[in-house]
């Protein structure tokens, strides 16, 4: 099973995460993207963050950007 990682950033900062996840393909990689980015901006996790212009990039095992998710937008 393929690798994903997913890092926090707004262009200026990243918030990198080195232990990543297997997922079963790029579909499972963005919909895991899609509930963290909506827990990032309800709060559920690293609560207090203004998270305007921030993504949820997804990157792969071999360090390829695979997809986007705007935090903001979810």
């Amino acid at each position: 099973m393929p690798r994903y990682f997913f890092h926090l950033t707004d262009g200026k900062q990243v918030l990198n995460n080195h232990q990543g996840i297997d997922l079963s393909g790029n579909a499972a990689a963005r919909d895991d993207a899609m509930a963290l980015a909506r827990d990032l901006k309800h709060g559920a996790i690293m609560r207090g963050w203004n998270w305007t212009g921030w993504f949820v990039t997804i990157m792969d095992q071999h360090g390829h950007k695979v997809d986007q998710v705007p935090i903001a937008d979810v």
